[in-house]
């Protein structure tokens, strides 16, 4: 068992490479609730997860395959009822904000435009995930109009022919760009990532690796991505940088999936050469 989440793996992983990290969330008052809660201590993150009686925490059961696909069986507890209700604006600070598994938390999704724009207004970074896959019916148009406030959107292959109705990856990153994001990370699995914004399109190869746990690994990339951002503002290189953080994430289990910046940079230096 391991702490699960967009946003618990995302904060989690940017502390552990070195980011000082909030996580704003709803747990329930239960075991799981408790779980979660030590977890994030401990690997540092500030702790604004708030508490209910009125539902249980959510959980997920990951079934990994042996031919690398997998499939997940999820209790979305109390993610169902997180809203702006549970939290302030101004819990919102710092330099990044990042929104994750935007498509699971139904009380959320009407609070997210306000959200991103108080962000903005505090020049904050803006980060979306967007969790299409789960079969819940997603708000397109919503989530367009959401986007043309984001600066990093981190869609997968899936997820990019659900938001574009396209099938080939250039045109389909060029399009999501034309919602108005400003940078687009495309995740390509085993075969790496394709990043852009209006003037640079960069295709970076993925890293081959024994893979033993696949879950969250795209939470991995976002957090080496915006971290490696953050440090040298080049998008080729973050790119690699979040490559290797995820490959890392395949090769183990629950804590020691999180990597620390330099284990990311041997990998990196392995595979890349830089």
């Amino acid at each position: 068992m391991e702490v699960g989440g967009c946003a618990a793996h995302f904060a989690i992983a940017t502390s552990r490479l070195g980011l000082k990290t909030r996580l704003i969330g709803l747990v329930g008052k239960d075991v799981l609730g408790d779980y979660i809660i030590e977890k994030i201590e401990r690997f540092e993150v500030e702790n604004k997860v708030k508490r209910t009686e009125k539902e249980k925490t959510g959980i997920t059961f990951a079934i990994n395959f042996k031919d690398g696909s997998r499939s997940l069986l999820t209790y979305r507890g109390t993610n169902s009822l997180f809203s702006l209700r549970n939290f302030g604006l101004n819990e919102i600070k710092g330099k990044v904000l990042c929104i994750g598994g935007y498509n699971l938390l139904d009380g959320l999704q009407g609070d997210v435009h306000k959200i991103l724009s108080y962000a903005k207004k505090k020049n904050m970074l803006t980060c979306l995930e967007p969790d299409l896959k789960s079969g819940i019916n997603c708000n397109i148009k919503e989530l367009k109009k959401n986007l043309k406030m984001v600066d990093f959107f981190f869609p997968d292959l899936v997820e990019g022919k659900l938001i574009t109705s396209e099938t080939n990856k250039t045109k389909m990153v060029k399009k999501i760009l034309g919602f108005g994001c400003k940078i687009v990370a495309l995740k390509l699995g085993e075969k790496g990532c394709l990043i852009a914004d209006k003037k640079n399109f960069y295709e970076i190869k993925g890293l081959k690796t024994r893979t033993i746990n696949n879950t969250g690994a795209g939470d991995f990339f976002n957090a080496g991505f915006v971290f490696d951002y953050l440090k040298y503002r080049d998008l080729r290189k973050a790119g690699m940088f979040a490559n290797a953080a995820a490959t890392f994430s395949l090769t183990k289990f629950d804590e020691e999936r999180y990597p620390s910046e330099n284990e990311v940079k041997k990998i990196m230096e392995k595979k890349y050469g830089r």
